[in-house]
């Protein structure tokens, strides 16, 4: 039964993750990507199997887990960064927006009411 359940929660989840082709082909274009992992079509089986073609190939395995886990370091450094200056442009669209508003009290613009001393911006004109 939990297998059967197990199943389903995969197939659902696949079904939300299923990009259309042009959605995909615009992201290939934009990023363009030798690594498998990163391929619409992903194998994890077939993946797994290159890696580690034969039971020898095993013996290996601390190497590649090692490499793997910094590719993923590597990944959510990248992840971070993009965050970062993500809120960073928004913080600086809400500014720029307040100082077209008129709540730059260099501007005359706005009244004591609208904005405190401490919420105002500092604009640059």
């Amino acid at each position: 039964m939990m297998e059967e359940e197990e199943l389903e929660f995969v197939e659902e989840l696949e079904a939300v993750l299923q990009l259309t082709p042009d959605v995909q082909l615009a992201i290939e274009q934009v990023f363009p990507s030798q690594d498998p992992l990163d391929r619409a079509d992903f194998n994890a089986v077939e993946y797994i199997n290159t890696l580690f073609p034969t039971e020898q190939s095993l013996a290996n395995i601390d190497e590649v887990v090692n490499k793997i886990r910094l590719k993923i370091r590597r990944l959510d450094d990248n992840i971070r960064t993009v965050v970062r200056g993500q809120t960073n442009v928004g913080q600086d669209g809400r500014q720029a927006a307040q100082c077209f508003n008129g709540s730059n009290p260099g501007r005359g613009h706005g009244t004591a009411r609208q904005t405190t001393l401490r919420q105002r911006p500092t604009c640059h004109n």
